[in-house]
């Protein structure tokens, strides 16, 4: 029994895919065919106490004792802890035995700030990053399903909108801009939300805003161009905040080419309104009854959003953007890294990110052909 082979998360390729279709085509099979219940936590447990001190605990039969002899070199016990390994010890992903700790996982991947509420993918992608039980699969889609919060401002699923109208070939090339409100005045005086979505990776920036006066949308949007880079295209709806004299010039002298969408081709701007709706749906589940501490919680909303998994590019935001995956609270914590922890070689592993890349890359493009 190879126990959580599934855990382990290759660095720039489909992590959870692979992680999902493993549990389900082996882990659960090998573990059905050796006669362990796939619900019983204990030999976790049992397994944490033999790495720790050499000793088998009750209810350690012989079949379990030759099992945990021989994947006991996959594991390591630190701080109390159990943490699946690997041959090469090249990452950790902590193994959750008691149901106390299960709903304490679950409650750090959806409902925390970071964790945005996501539905049961988005959930799922979270926590099979860091943890593994036997039945995460299912105790996830309980979780979610059962959540108050969602059950009240999710809206009713009507399938994944295909947008396919605007050929792009690189990140951060041609992004769309959209604003949100008039919304409920906050104590930083903020009343709208300038939204920037990147069309290639999906990356979203958010601006809280106190007017959409020209002059407060321009220097937002130097602001997020200075940090991230300049674009080629940009891409507005007609309103005054967007179409001005002030922007044209500043566009110009940027060698930015401004597109604006018109009712006519709806589709221009249809990744900006589904990223609006996206930062709504989850910002109504964390303001507080007055709707006006939002200017609060939309930076980590819009984390959120940029770390968790699209069904168009079947890749989050920030690994299209950035070129690696997020440093994640819930998983930091989970699987915490000590000086003994070895990691691949540095260049070796640059060498293998890039490649991968090219052939990402080349499957991000194909989607917009």
């Amino acid at each position: 029994m190879r126990t959580h082979a599934h855990c382990k998360l290759s660095r720039g390729t489909d992590q959870v895919g692979n992680a999902k279709l493993w549990f389900r085509s082996h882990c659960r099979k090998q573990l059905v065919k050796r006669g362990f219940k796939m619900k019983d936590l204990r030999f976790y447990r049992a397994l944490k106490e033999y790495i720790l001190s050499g000793t088998f605990t009750p209810p350690c039969n012989k079949k379990m004792r030759k099992e945990m002899r021989r994947v006991s070199e996959n594991f390591i016990a630190k701080d109390n802890r159990l943490f699946y390994t690997g041959p090469n010890k090249t990452y950790m992903r902590l193994v959750v035995c008691t149901e106390e700790e299960k709903r304490s996982v679950l409650m750090e991947c959806h409902n925390s700030g970071t964790g945005n509420h996501n539905g049961v993918r988005g959930t799922r992608d979270r926590v099979i990053a860091g943890y593994f039980w036997p039945t995460l699969m299912k105790d996830v889609t309980e979780w979610v399903k059962c959540c108050r919060r969602c059950q009240l401002n999710d809206p009713m699923k009507t399938g994944t909108p295909v947008l396919h109208s605007i050929k792009v070939k690189a990140a951060w090339e041609v992004i769309g801009l959209d604003l949100i409100g008039p919304l409920r005045e906050t104590g930083q005086k903020n009343k709208y939300v300038l939204t920037m979505t990147d069309l290639y990776t999906k990356w979203v920036v958010a601006e809280p805003l106190q007017n959409k006066t020209a002059t407060e949308v321009s220097a937002a949007i130097i602001k997020t161009l200075y940090l991230f880079g300049m674009v080629k295209k940009i891409i507005t709806d007609q309103g005054r905040e967007f179409v001005n004299e002030l922007n044209e010039n500043i566009f110009a002298t940027l060698k930015i080419k401004h597109a604006v969408s018109s009712a006519y081709h709806p589709q221009t701007n249809g990744q900006d309104e589904r990223t609006n709706q996206n930062v709504k749906r989850v910002l109504r589940k964390y303001v507080n009854e007055s709707h006006n501490d939002w200017d609060i919680h939309l930076p980590a909303v819009v984390y959120g959003i940029n770390t968790a998994k699209q069904s168009s590019t079947r890749h989050t935001p920030y690994f299209l953007f950035f070129h690696r995956h997020p440093h994640l609270p819930e998983v930091m914590n989970a699987c915490p890294m000590g000086e003994d922890f070895k990691i691949a070689d540095p260049e070796d592993d640059l060498d293998t990110r890039v490649n991968e890349m090219k052939i990402l890359n080349e499957k991000v493009r194909s989607k917009f052909m």
